[in-house]
């Protein structure tokens, strides 16, 4: 039926089929003799395409060269040339040859290369970075308002004054779009030369002095930041010789003084400011020109962090207490007392305080006034008095005479109070009270402060307080860590045992105690810090108190050393025919004294002889007397009375 409906069948015919891979005979260099061979594309146009196998050979038979040895010298020269500091190097050493050969060779070719026209770089062979100016500016974001956009002619040299009436917003793109009149390109990227000269310290000092703080763009604070860290040395240094860390501070001190902060722009501001003071700890000349204003802005900022006036942001709280840890890698161990420490009883002056250039060209290291350690310096931030709240600050209350002799001194309770303050508004995170103190002795500090990839708990508010939680941790544990390193008496005010003795009696008791209840999976690492102070505070000499003593435990398995087991020595057997029993037998009766490969048994403790004074039911055991008064009956215990 449906025959004549379909199309006849068609007989197919060799011309309507096209062979795309042409039929491969067997030959020795190929053996695979199949019709569909897949070859490569090159070889069906390529006639003289020589066999895999040839150029196989030909490349097992050639040599493969030998990894070039970089001389240690040279790569230290370069370390001096960038400025790397000293805390970098020792990271830097363990580097791989050939990356150490390519930054010689990168270094190398930037000195050969002649600096651009107009530029405000010194030398290329400073750059302390791979990035430039150009790849971190050209951005294809739309930005508020470019740097090339500011008026710096009219801009005032002067800082600004110490009011704080906001200005009124510069619209400088629409000014230029009215004055020029021709249409404005789209944003492009590109690397022009141009541009990077047109970026120098100069100007950006004009801003910060130009311009009040709670006026000024964020952008512009961003792009200076990630200059500090990027650009090279040289760039850094003439940033800091124009005036611009000093521009910095004014602008800081300018926001710390204003009553009521906006939290869209001003903590914003703070925290980018707070960013580019930590920029600048990244080369020697910005180390330099910390320690030359030292204690500003630390002081400062540990009155910010005692006031009402905080900021409400975590991370900028923790931005603060990162810059308080750094102040141990601008003042290491070798620094020298300043002139005005108990210490410092000299008639004459030395070489490094003549003048300020000469101290600032050399090497020494001198410790702010008027203190002869860096545990001295930090103590004293601490215990810097808290400002009084500003809405109903109250009157100072006097306590009587007799209180006053009564009273345990708690120096670190103001410092310990922004601790507890995490532990209340953060409470639902310390739910596990079954959590041990680790042991430091048995746990794997390598596996914790490993890095691992972002899980649930992360970027939340809780992983935020925490991680500023452990930093506190890692501040008090360096502290306690120098303090150790005084080797002081424990009458001495700044020995490490004075030191835990205060803390405790300042109530970080609690503080340890709440703080091990954080999840042991997602916060390790608090853990760990927290087992690293009891560690501390237990060398130093102190009694760890019973309440916390008690808590300490095995770290989880996951964190734990892994101890081999000890390998027990195998018994030798005396060499002495072995005789072979005849009947098998039921027991085995104990060895003798002094077999080989067994331990000396010890004869059983003989009767007790009474004396003849005491009578001998009077002494022994109870269990006794009642065998002898009924040898043959026994006696039952009723279930129930």
């Amino acid at each position: 039926m449906f025959k004549s409906i379909l199309p006849s069948r068609r007989v197919p015919s060799s011309s309507d089929f096209q062979m795309l891979t042409p039929p491969i005979d067997p030959s020795p260099t190929e053996p695979n003799g199949k019709e569909n061979y897949f070859t490569s594309p090159n070889a069906l146009y390529d006639t003289n395409a020589k066999p895999k196998t040839e150029k196989r050979k030909k490349m097992k038979g050639k040599v493969q060269p030998e990894q070039e040895v970089i001389p240690a010298e040279d790569f230290d020269k370069l370390l001096d040339e960038l400025q790397i500091p000293s805390t970098l190097r020792p990271k830097l050493a363990t580097m791989d040859p050939t990356v150490k050969a390519a930054f010689l060779k990168s270094s190398q070719a930037l000195a050969q290369m002649k600096p651009a026209s107009g530029s405000a770089t010194l030398s290329p062979r400073t750059l302390r970075r791979v990035l430039s100016s150009d790849s971190t500016l050209s951005s294809p974001r739309p930005q508020k308002l470019a740097l090339q956009e500011y008026d710096l002619a009219d801009a005032p040299r002067s800082p600004f004054g110490t009011g704080h009436s906001r200005g009124m917003s510069l619209d400088a793109r629409r000014q230029t779009v009215e004055s020029s009149g021709a249409a404005v390109a789209p944003l492009k990227v590109t690397k022009d030369k141009k541009k990077s000269a047109a970026i120098t310290p100069e100007k950006y000092v004009r801003i910060l002095l130009g311009q009040s703080s709670t006026a000024m763009d964020i952008e512009v604070v961003k792009k200076l930041r990630l200059l500090l860290r990027n650009e090279s040395a040289s760039w850094t240094e003439a940033f800091i010789q124009h005036g611009g860390y000093d521009a910095l501070l004014t602008r800081l001190d300018e926001l710390l003084d204003v009553e009521w902060r906006e939290e869209q722009h001003d903590d914003q501001m703070l925290y980018e400011l707070l960013r580019c003071v930590k920029a600048l700890s990244t080369s020697a000349v910005g180390c330099n020109a910390l320690r030359g204003y030292c204690p500003a802005p630390f002081d400062r900022l540990v009155t910010l962090l005692y006031s009402d006036k905080k900021p409400g942001d975590v991370p900028t709280r923790q931005l603060i207490v990162e810059l308080l840890l750094g102040l141990f890698d601008l003042f290491p161990t070798s620094s020298l007392p300043s002139s005005g420490s108990p210490t410092h009883s000299r008639t004459r002056s030395v070489p490094w305080e003549l003048s300020a250039a000469s101290t600032a060209s050399s090497n020494l290291i001198v410790l702010p006034r008027p203190h002869s350690t860096l545990f001295s310096f930090i103590k004293s931030l601490l215990l810097t008095p808290a400002p009084p709240p500003s809405e109903n600050p109250g009157t100072p209350v006097e306590p009587h005479a007799f209180i006053e002799e009564l009273h345990r001194p708690r120096i670190y309770k103001t410092y310990l109070q922004e601790l507890s303050d995490i532990c209340r508004d953060y409470f639902w995170v310390f739910c596990h009270p079954s959590n041990a103190i680790w042991e430091l002795n048995e746990t794997d500090e390598a596996k914790v402060e490993k890095p691992r990839a972002p899980g649930g708990m992360t970027g939340g508010v809780e992983f935020e307080a925490m991680c500023y939680m452990t930093m506190h941790f890692k501040f008090i544990n360096a502290i306690a860590s120098y303090a150790q390193t005084l080797n002081l008496n424990k009458e001495h005010e700044h020995s490490a045992y004075r030191f835990h003795q205060d803390m405790f009696a300042s109530g970080f008791e609690r503080i340890l105690a709440i703080a091990r209840k954080a999840s042991t999976t997602y916060y390790p690492t608090l853990h760990l810090e927290i087992a690293r102070y009891v560690y501390a505070a237990g060398r130093a000499g102190l009694d760890i108190p019973w309440s916390l003593s008690r808590m300490i435990g095995q770290p989880p398995t996951a964190m734990r050393k892994q101890h081999e087991p000890p390998v027990l020595p195998v018994p030798s057997r005396s060499s002495g025919p072995a005789s072979t029993p005849t009947t098998p037998t039921k027991q085995r009766s104990a060895p003798s004294a002094g077999f080989a490969g067994y331990p000396t048994y010890a004869a059983p403790p003989p009767a007790p002889v009474y004396p003849a004074l005491f009578g001998a039911s009077s002494v022994r055991p109870s269990g006794d007397r009642e065998r002898e008064r009924a040898p043959q009956s026994r006696k039952v215990t009723p279930m129930f009375n």
